[in-house]
């Protein structure tokens, strides 16, 4: 034999030693945990997330070794990020463990008796491994259910234990990418739900402020068998059954409201809007029900996240979070789950009945392989809470999150599909769609023959009539140009360079079309009073006279980004002799779709009001 040969035999038997080390999971003994699809003609689930299953891969070079802890018993049985179950197969899918990570490498040799320290250093070479950037520890952190925890870490809080995620889950937080994952259907989240272990269910219909109401879910209370919204009638049953089962509930939770406005209280001004445009996307009329479970909540800035715990706390039971990709579910999670408040006095007893939890899970943990449902975790003093990323599909599968002793848990569920705009945009700009601070826009004028280009042509706003002047304030993250009607056409085909920052892909030009024409129907001219004559209105009471004309408005809405606000002046005249027409606007968008209109919810007024503030505590200025 050659030396050649010898070598490469001893190196391929340092490979193969070195791989039974870290996946000791042979072929004759690899336990996976399948969740096999309910796919039938009328169940029209997405087969992705129901299929996949916790794999480990096994070496085929097999030698006289001692029993070491397996891989699967030291990872978590899903990943407590993102909700995919965790394995070692499939690199480029969710819930991937790479075993040569250091952060797995340090579980596997922390576990003092059962797993030999391995020095990578010398049995790979550098070239060989392929070692990811550690995360940061996460505060709120805790071991698996299976995993066999050093017990050096029973001695202090949980808070000193190292959260294992997936690298999925490690590239979005440090990296800010990740692989997409599929969307689930509406009936999808309903099978989740009829298999919930719990008699009390409610559901928490996330809603993104930012384009509300286009983030609703069209027919929820029919597509998931809820209980409808209560009438007025003092009589009505608070309680419904079908098929001696309770229907569960529902709460509409506005997120992200500090996009709306600087203040708490300017913010609760608009309460009374979102309810009104909120009855009418649910296609009722206002005296068919009441909407006593509308909450309108900040977690970036902790606006009514308080009241929403409290209630979510004594409701116990399922908690399930459902919404659209991308509206702040798992940001609901972090600011208004109901963690425990016990003091750390008794973490021995906490402990012991955590033990006992984890030999109950084990147990049960796998009896029911066709459940769509991930086995549930056990309670810990401080849980690992889902993944936030700006970037949509962060969520793979269900993540239960259980609370309040045995009381209940929150079931962060998958995001529905919210929109295709993002596949029109360059990678490097997909974050520029997400709008994550509150845009304070300038007033700009669409003059005669103009037009208003967002996003270096991604979106352009015509009105109908060239002759009309439009007052434009976009509240999106989106650079604006306004230039005349026939430079702009050519821009959005991509026959000119557009200036500024064009953030579509090559080639989209030609899929541009229109999305309608919108009216502006909606009179808002109290809202644009002369200065003095509206301080007379809002200070003396003094009515607002007949003008010689009408400000009307509407709001133009972007999918998933965010809002313009349009307004035009008409003569009275005008208004009187085209009683059925309106001034109208048209939106020219990919294959003419994303976009929506609404009644104006006049946020610039919020900011003009503080600029005319300013201007007067200027020195030398009058006040």
């Amino acid at each position: 034999m050659s030396l050649c040969s010898r070598g490469a035999i001893l190196r391929n038997t340092k490979l193969n030693l070195l791989g039974l080390a870290l996946n000791p999971v042979a072929r004759f003994s690899t336990q996976s945990l399948s969740l096999r699809s309910r796919i039938t003609p009328q169940n029209n689930v997405f087969p992705k997330l129901h299929s996949q299953s916790r794999c480990f891969s096994a070496t085929p070079f097999q030698c006289e070794q001692p029993p070491l802890e397996p891989l699967a018993n030291l990872l978590p049985v899903c990943c407590p990020g993102c909700g995919a179950f965790s394995q070692t197969v499939e690199e480029n899918e969710p819930g991937y463990y790479k075993p040569s990570r250091k952060q797995t490498r340090k579980l596997l040799s922390a576990i003092n008796g059962t797993t030999p320290k391995i020095d990578l250093d010398e049995a790979f070479p550098d070239d060989l491994i392929d070692e990811a950037v550690p995360p940061k520890p996460i505060r709120d952190a805790a071991f698996p259910d299976d995993a066999v925890e050093p017990e050096d870490n029973f001695t202090g809080s949980s808070r000193d234990r190292i959260t294992h995620v997936c690298d999925r889950c490690h590239d979005l937080i440090h990296h800010n990418k990740a692989v997409d994952s599929p969307k689930p259907t509406i009936l999808s989240i309903r099978n989740y739900l009829e298999e919930s272990p719990y008699k009390w269910n409610r559901v928490y219909h996330i809603i993104d402020a930012a384009d509300f109401p286009m983030s609703l879910i069209e027919g929820i209370h029919w597509s998931l068998m809820l209980q409808q919204q209560r009438s007025k009638n003092r009589r009505a049953p608070t309680e419904k059954f079908l098929r001696g089962r309770k229907l569960p509930t529902i709460s509409f939770i506005i997120t992200r409201s500090d996009l709306l406005a600087a203040t708490k209280e300017q913010v609760d001004s608009k309460m009374q809007y979102i309810l009104t445009e909120l009855r009418a996307a649910l296609g009722r009329s206002n005296r068919d029900f009441r909407l006593g479970n509308v909450h309108m909540i900040s977690a970036h800035r902790g606006w009514w996240t308080k009241e929403v715990k409290e209630e979510i706390r004594e409701h116990g039971g399922g908690i399930w979070v459902v919404g659209k990709a991308n509206v702040g579910k798992s940001s609901f999670i972090e600011a208004c789950f109901p963690k425990d408040s016990r003091n750390l006095e008794d973490v021995e007893e906490w402990m012991e009945r955590r033990q006992k939890q984890n030999t109950q899970n084990r147990r049960t943990a796998r009896h029911d392989p066709n459940s769509l449902l991930p086995p549930a975790p056990p309670e810990d003093l401080y849980p690992v809470l889902p993944v936030v990323s700006s970037l949509p599909g962060t969520t793979v599968s269900p993540i239960r999150i259980p609370f309040g002793r045995g009381k209940g848990e929150v079931i962060d569920l998958p995001g529905l599909e919210r929109g295709l705009l993002e596949d029109f945009v360059k990678d490097e700009h997909k974050r520029d769609l997400i709008m994550t601070k509150r845009v304070k826009p300038e007033r700009c004028t669409i003059k005669p023959g103009q037009s208003l280009l967002l996003g270096g042509g991604l979106i352009r706003i015509t009105p109908v009539n060239p002759e009309d002047t439009v007052m434009a304030a976009s509240f999106l993250p989106l650079e604006s140009h306004i230039t005349n009607t026939p430079k702009a056409i050519e821009m959005q085909a991509e026959e000119r360079q557009c200036p500024g920052t064009v953030i579509m892909k090559e080639g989209v030009g030609s899929e541009m079309s229109s999305a309608g024409k919108f009216d502006l129907k909606w009179d808002t001219t109290s809202s644009n009073l002369p200065i003095t004559l509206a301080k007379a209105v809002k200070d003396r009471g003094v009515p607002i006279p007949n003008l010689p004309y009408r400000v009307m408005s509407a709001d133009i809405l972007i999918e998933g980004c965010g809002w313009i606000e349009i307004s035009i002046q008409i003569r009275t005249k005008r208004s009187t002799e085209e009683e059925h027409s309106y001034p109208q606007v048209e939106v020219f968008s990919p294959n003419g779709k994303h976009v929506g209109s609404r009644r104006p919810i006049e946020c610039w007024n919020f900011i003009a009001d503080k600029q005319r503030l300013d201007k007067r505590k200027r020195p030398g200025s009058r006040s």
